[in-house]
Order: structure tokens, then C-alpha cells, then sequence
């Protein structure tokens, strides 16, 4: 049981990684568009907490690494950064895949099957990449 448990806390922490970066990817935007400086802060904040979340993650799954001299960025990072971007993506997926039933329902009521049995299947396929990259 123990085993089940800490996937499912590794699972919420990515997916809390996730939405932290995802908080500042918009915050960035709305940064860029209105100039309002008063968001640097909350950005840089939010990425300090995701740092934090990162550093717990790495200590419930026991992974520790040294900072190497010549490496422009450690394989730690690496992990670290590839970790991100995952959870960024099963997120994206899981935000495409609820689009695409908004459509698929639809097609549903307008009665046109052929086009809710094709977004169907694609959905299908993406719950199906959303487990590999999980």
C-alpha cells in the first residue's frame, strides 16, 4: 500500500509543479501585455515555490545531485527542467482533450456522428499519449 501512496503523492507534486508553472507562463503574459512590473515579483515568488516543490520531490524519491564544474547544467537540472516540461504537458493534454469533448458534444447534438465518432477517436489517442508521458 505504501508503494500506491507515494505515487500518488510524486503524482500530485508534478502535477502541483505544473500548475505553478503554469501560473507564471500567464502571469508572463499578462506582464508583457500591460507592462505591469508589479507581477515580477509574483513570478519570480511563484518560481521559487516551484523550486521549493522540485526540491521536496527530489527528497521523497531520494535524489540528490552535485553541482559539476564544467556542466553548463547538471543532470540534476536536466531531470529537474525535463520534469517540468512533462507535468506542463500532461496538463496541456489533459486542457486539449476537454476542448475536444466541448466539440465532440457538440457534433453529438447537431447530429453529426461522423464528426463526433473522428474527435472521439482523438480523443482516445490523446488519453492514450497522456499515459505514456504519465
Amino acid at each position: 500500500m505504501a508503494g500506491v501512496w507515494e505515487e500518488a503523492l510524486v503524482e500530485e507534486v508534478i502535477y502541483l509543479i505544473a500548475h505553478l508553472a503554469q501560473s507564471e507562463q500567464h502571469l508572463m503574459e499578462i506582464e508583457g501585455e500591460t507592462k505591469l512590473e508589479d507581477l515580477m515579483p509574483i513570478i519570480d515568488g511563484l518560481r521559487n515555490k516551484r523550486k521549493m516543490v522540485g526540491d521536496v520531490l527530489f527528497s521523497v524519491l531520494r535524489i540528490e545531485g552535485e553541482k559539476e564544474k564544467e556542466e553548463f547544467r547538471t543532470k540534476l537540472e536536466s531531470l529537474w527542467c525535463s520534469l517540468k516540461h512533462l507535468a506542463m504537458a500532461l496538463v496541456h493534454c489533459d486542457e486539449t482533450v476537454e476542448k475536444l469533448i466541448r466539440r465532440l458534444e457538440c457534433h453529438l447534438q447537431s447530429g453529426d456522428m461522423e464528426k463526433a465518432k473522428e474527435l472521439s477517436e482523438k480523443v482516445k489517442e490523446l488519453y492514450e499519449d497522456r499515459q505514456s508521458i504519465r
